[in-house]
């Protein structure tokens, strides 16, 4: 247990994971072998080299370098002490221990009095790893003694060029070992070692492996003339990295050739150098502006983007400006009182400040944050910067949202007073209508009156169309079409409207796009465009009809307001007339709005165009200056998936009104519509069962199954919609007839695989002779079609 203690505290400085190249003389190998067992169960990494004669021994102790000698005293025809003597004789200092038999006390003192190491006997082998580690520490030990003196002796003769006192980190290695001589003390504050220590070390210690080559091909290409600089980095003795930038010059240093290094840390300057370009890679590629200027109001760097939003071409052109340069005048004051005021007392101040395009004037809103710039030492403040956005996209937008909003909310307005007035101008309607029929046999005058009166709800269609049309709640019956087929449609039709002192120039791209639309709708806002147009030109003058291909790309729906991406047939109509302001350019497509005189127009015309044209997933850009005339620009997607459809039904106006007997269920929730539906079909001589909400009319026909051949249907009635009762009738009787009676766009999506499947539909208003033509119509069609099976 003893040996084991004092196996682990062999030596405090040999480091016993480095390899000890012993060399043993001993012409016995067993022995031999034994004398390395011993040492290499203490913990020593040996790399031996035996040999037994003379001639070995001279043979290999010139050509390697020995950390020690273990000999034997006896050998055949020479002495363990001849070797000791050959040893010394050639100048070579290395412990040297006897290990032997037998060696009296005599021949044992006089081998040490010449100079051995130490001695052991091989029967008390296992003292040798002991021996072995007091002759490397005394070793050691003289040598670093030597290293002292020499160290010291060397810095008095060459005190020019070590700088004990020099503030960097200073050091001499040889050229051929590259093993250290000299070091000044701020190298060892430095780097933490102390002076034995760093002395011990190699030139390349403090490099990471990968950086040796490089440091040591960079060493040999030197000019001693020049010396050679760079940036390396080091490891301290705790393990911690720096980046040094470090300078090599070749010297003569007592004799040899050397090199002295002077090394700087820069580690805190390359950290902060990345720290700076970073920020500066930031503020280079930021989209806001930011500027900075000193505190007489000099600027002294605007960003890129900031350059650009105020129409400045470069850097140098920044040179010689002031802040305020860069404000439009009317905020100067907001300037001179509030802002700097807060800049030089609180050291910040954000809100809406105006910039001023330096070359066009224009006025740039700016979301402004100003603050101040301090030194990081004092703390007193050195510049004033801002971080500025251009609020115009962002304005733009909110405009937009508002405008989007206010047209959403007129169009909710104008389409549930629209609904409303359907079923209200539906009864009337029908009521004229029947009067009307009735009083032409037996009062004329009377007729008359009923005459007028369906003329006057006809106005009112007219207009509940326009209502509808601008709340985007049209009955649409879409097809593929071109918009030069809807010019020259329309063109047969202008030459009644339009004065023969307009003239009228059409220029139409050949082979245009297909539009998927309603072709009565868009003939309607051709038609609105050119009368609108015409009424801007009291003394004549021309309108201008043209037909474009048109495609905008993501990036110009974002710079232009109101652009959507995507390819488009362009409808353009120009005029000469008298122009728009921006005021009233703003307020055109509201519904009622007009510049006309009372009683010269209703205000719809173009509230309809833009209803129709949103409808259609379309929109519109209007150019207008006051004296210069108006451009109207109307586009519409391209059909990229062209298919026919549409809701057609097929009504014969030209046929005669006939009649029936059959039991007809009509449900609808408006009173007048029903009274007027049933006293129409009664007259016809049908059975008229009425419904007023969705669940009444599930069960009415529940209790008359049998008997009805016919249900008109309100599409949106309380309690049960529409599609609802047609579902849970059809459950009931799959073979009775349906007519669903409709005023909304919204519902088409709700009717459109109903009307696929042949159910027919009535658009409301409708007219007497037209419901007793599709409940004919329906009726027949049932009673020729094949019984479902």
């Amino acid at each position: 247990m003893s040996q084991t203690v004092s196996n682990a505290s062999l030596t405090t400085l040999w480091n016993k994971s480095a390899p000890l190249h012993a060399m043993l003389i001993e012409n016995s190998a067993a022995d031999a072998e034994l004398n390395l067992h011993e040492l290499e169960r203490a913990g020593f990494q040996c790399e031996p080299q035996i040999v037994a004669t003379r001639e070995e021994f001279l043979k290999h102790f010139g050509r390697f370098p020995y950390d020690i000698v273990l000999a034997d005293y006896r050998l055949p025809g020479w002495t363990g002490m001849d070797a000791f003597s050959m040893m010394r004789q050639a100048g070579r200092d290395v412990p040297f221990i006897l290990v032997t038999g037998t060696l009296g006390e005599e021949v044992a003192v006089e081998c040490i009095k010449q100079g051995i190491t130490d001695y052991v006997l091989k029967e008390h082998l296992p003292r040798l790893p002991l021996v072995v580690a007091r002759a490397l520490d005394e070793r050691a030990l003289r040598d670093a003694r030597n290293l002292m003196v020499q160290a010291l002796r060397q810095s008095e003769a060459n005190s020019l060029f070590l700088f004990a006192h020099n503030p960097l980190p200073m050091w001499v290695f040889e050229s051929d070992t590259l093993r250290i001589r000299q070091v000044n003390d701020a190298a060892l504050r430095h780097y933490g070692y102390d002076r034995m220590e760093f002395l011990l070390m190699s030139a390349t210690d403090l490099h990471h492996a990968e950086e040796v080559p490089k440091l040591l091909a960079g060493f040999q290409d030197t000019d001693p003339l020049d010396p050679h600089a760079g940036q390396w980095r080091h490891r301290k003795k705790d393990g911690s990295v720096i980046d040094v930038e470090m300078f090599l010059h070749k010297m003569e240093y007592s004799g040899h050739a050397a090199a002295l290094v002077v090394a700087q840390d820069i580690t805190e300057r390359k950290r902060a150098e990345e720290e700076k370009q970073k920020f500066h890679t930031l503020v280079e590629y930021s989209r806001d502006f930011i500027a900075v200027a000193d505190l007489h109001d000099n600027v002294e760097y605007v960003n890129p983007a900031g350059r650009a939003m105020l129409g400045i071409s470069d850097a140098e052109s920044v040179k010689g400006t002031h802040s305020l340069d860069f404000v439009v005048p009317s905020d100067l004051p907001l300037v001179h009182e509030t802002i700097l005021p807060a800049l030089y007392t609180t050291g910040h101040w954000e809100g809406e400040l105006r910039f001023r395009h330096r070359k066009t004037g224009q006025s740039l809103p700016m979301d402004f944050v100003g603050f101040q710039v301090k030194d990081q030492t004092t703390g007193e403040p050195r510049f004033v910067a801002t971080v500025s956005r251009d609020m115009s996209e962002r304005r733009a937008l909110e405009r937009q949202l508002q405008h989007a909003q206010k047209f959403e909310a007129i169009g909710q307005l104008a389409g549930g007073i629209a609904h409303d007035f359907n079923n209200v101008i539906g009864a009337i309607l029908g009521w004229a209508e029947l009067g009307e029929e009735q009083a032409s046999t037996s009062d004329a005058t009377l007729e008359g009156y009923f005459r007028k009166i369906h003329a006057q709800c006809d106005r009112v269609t007219a207009l509940v169309q326009q209502l509808l049309a601008f709340a985007r709640k049209q009955i649409l019956e879409p097809r593929s079409f071109t918009l030069n087929q809807t010019v020259h449609d329309v063109l047969n039709l202008l030459g009644k409207v339009i004065g023969k002192d307009i003239e009228i120039e059409t220029n139409l791209a050949d082979n245009l796009s297909a539009v998927r639309a309603d072709p009565t709708q868009i003939e309607q806002v051709l038609m609105n465009l050119c009368i609108n147009s015409r009424d801007a030109m009291p003394k004549g003058g021309r309108i201008a009809i043209e037909t474009h291909h048109t495609v905008f790309s993501e990036e110009d729906s974002r710079r232009t307001d109101g652009i959507q991406a995507g390819r488009f047939a362009e409808l353009r109509v120009s005029d000469t007339g008298v122009g728009m302001d921006a005021a009233i350019r703003e307020r055109i497509f509201e519904p009622f709005f007009t510049t006309k005189g009372t009683g010269k127009g209703t205000g719809l015309g173009l509230a309809t165009v833009y209803g129709i044209v949103k409808q259609h997933n379309g929109f519109i850009l209007v150019e207008s200056e006051t004296g210069r005339g108006s451009t109207f620009r109307i586009f519409l997607p391209i059909n990229e998936t062209p298919s026919s459809g549409g809701l057609l039904p097929l009504v014969f106006d030209d046929l005669p009104v006939r009649g029936g007997t059959e039991t007809i269920l009509l449900a609808d929730d408006h009173d007048g519509v029903c009274e007027m539906a049933q006293s129409v079909l009664r007259a016809k001589g049908y059975n008229v069962l009425l419904a007023h909400d969705g669940e009444e009319a599930v069960e009415v026909f529940t209790a008359h199954r049998e008997s009805i051949s016919l249900v008109v249907l309100d599409v949106i009635m309380p309690r049960k919609s529409g599609p609802e009762v047609f579902a849970a009738i059809k459950a009931l009787n799959p073979c009775v007839s349906v007519v669903f009676a409709r005023g909304y766009s919204n519902e088409t999506a709700t009717l459109a695989d109903l009307v696929k499947l042949g159910v027919a539909v009535l658009r409301k208003p409708y007219s007497p002779a037209l419901l007793c033509r599709r409940v004919r119509e329906a009726l027949d069609a049932a009673a020729t079609s094949p019984m479902p099976a």
